[in-house]
C-alpha cells in the first residue's frame, strides 16, 4: 500500500501536470548494516507544491507507517532536480 500511494502521488501531482509527460522510477536497496531498507519512487515531472506535501495521501501514509514501524520508519521528501520529485520510505528491518 505504501508503495501504490508514492505512485499514484508521482503520476497525479508530477506526471499529470505537465504536457509532456514524464518517467516515473522505483527502487529500493538496503541501508549499510543492513539496520533498514530505502524505497522510493522518483519523478521527472511538475514537483509537489507544499499543499500537497502537507496532503492527505501522505498524511495517511505516514500514520500507517507509524503504526506497523513505530517512529522509526521515515518519509522524506527530496527534490529530484532538474524536474520533479524523489519520495523515500525509510523501514526498518
Amino acid at each position: 500500500m505504501a508503495l501504490l500511494t508514492l505512485v499514484e502521488n508521482a503520476i497525479r501531482h508530477g506526471i499529470d501536470p505537465t504536457e509532456q509527460g514524464g518517467v516515473i522510477e522505483v527502487g529500493a536497496r538496503r541501508e549499510a548494516g543492513g539496520t533498514a531498507v530505502r524505497v522510493w519512487v522518483s519523478d521527472s515531472g511538475a514537483g509537489m507544491s507544499e499543499t500537497a506535501a502537507a496532503g492527505t495521501g501522505l498524511a495517511n501514509l505516514r500514520a500507517r507507517l507509524k503504526a506497523f514501524y513505530g517512529e522509526t520508519a521515515q518519509v522524506e521528501l527530496l527534490e529530484n532536480a532538474p524536474h520533479g520529485l524523489r519520495a523515500e520510505l525509510v523501514l526498518p528491518t
